[in-house]
C-alpha cells in the first residue's frame, strides 16, 4: 500500500539499475536487529500489529495496493498507476532497514496489511529521510496513520535520522502557510514546480506535539497536496 513516491536524482537509490542505496552511512542490519513488532489499540479502538516490512511481503503490499483508490493510487503515484511492477515490489520491500526503513500495520486476526510507512535516507545529507504514509482507504481517520508516523518517527531517530521532507507545489500558497502553522518548517527549491520543505523528526519526549505536527503532513499528502515520490525509483 506504501506508493507515496520521489524521484530526486540524489535520493538513495537508482530507478533504473536497482543498485544498492549510493550513500549508505552502514551496512545492511540483519532483520534480526529490527524485527520490533508491537500491538496498539487506535483511538476507535481497533488493534493492528506494527512491524518491519520484509522482503517476502511483496505479495502481501501488492494485494494492499490493488485495493486502495484510484484516487488513493494517483496522490501516492502522483501519476494513473493500477499495479507495482515487480522492480517495484523488490524495492519497495528489500530494505536495509537503516537507511531505507518501511513499516507495515497488519489487522491480527486476517493478517491483512492495512498500511505502511517509510523513510529513505538523503544522500545529501544523513540526518535527513524522505518520508511516505500510505493507509487502506477503509483504515483512513482511525488514527492509524499517525500511530505508523510515530513507530516510524522512532525508528528514523534511532538510525540518526532528525528530519522528515515532502514536496509542495510552489503555487501552493495555503499549503504553505498551513505547513508553517504545524511547527518550524524549512523550505528550499524542489525541482518541478514543487518547494521541497522539512520537518524535526520528534523526540520521545516531545512525541505528542511533533506527531501532531507529522499528522498535519500526513493529511496534507492524503489530500494531493504535500508529496513523495519514493517508490518511482523503482522501475518499470
Amino acid at each position: 500500500m506504501d506508493v507515496v513516491q520521489r524521484g530526486r536524482a540524489k535520493r538513495m537509490r537508482s530507478a533504473d539499475s536497482g543498485a544498492p542505496p549510493a550513500a549508505a552511512t552502514s551496512a545492511a542490519h540483519p532483520i534480526s536487529q529490527v524485527d520490533l513488532r508491537s500491538e496498539l489499540q487506535l483511538r476507535e479502538g481497533s488493534r493492528v500489529e506494527i512491524r518491519p516490512l520484509q522482503a517476502d511481503d511483496k505479495a502481501g503490499l501488492a494485494a494492499g495496493f490493488a485495493r486502495l483508490s484510484e484516487l488513493s493510487r494517483y496522490r501516492r503515484f502522483l501519476s494513473p498507476t493500477t499495479r507495482l511492477t515487480n522492480s517495484q515490489l523488490a524495492y519497495l520491500t528489500e530494505l536495509d532497514h537503516h537507511d531505507h526503513e518501511a513499516l507495515v500495520a497488519i489487522e491480527p486476526a486476517s493478517r491483512h496489511g492495512l498500511g505502511v510507512a517509510r523513510y529513505v535516507r538523503s544522500s545529501d545529507d544523513p540526518r535527513e529521510a524522505e518520508f511516505a504514509v500510505a493507509v487502506a482507504d477503509d483504515w483512513q481517520r482511525r488514527g492509524l496513520g499517525t500511530a505508523l508516523l510515530g513507530a516510524l518517527a522512532a525508528r528514523a531517530r534511532e538510525e540518526g535520522i532528525t528530519r522528515f521532507t515532502g514536496l509542495v507545489q510552489a503555487e501552493n500558497r495555503s499549503m504553505q502557510a498551513l505547513l508553517q502553522t504545524l511547527g518550524p518548517v524549512e523550505q528550499r527549491p524542489g525541482g518541478g514546480g514543487t518547494i521541497e520543505v522539512s520537518l524535526e523528526v520528534p523526540e520521545e519526549s516531545g512525541t505528542g506535539e511533533h506527531l501532531r505536527r507529522l499528522a498535519g503532513w500526513m493529511r496534507a499528502a492524503a489530500t494531493g497536496q504535500l508529496n513523495s515520490r519514493l517508490g518511482r525509483r523503482g522501475g518499470s
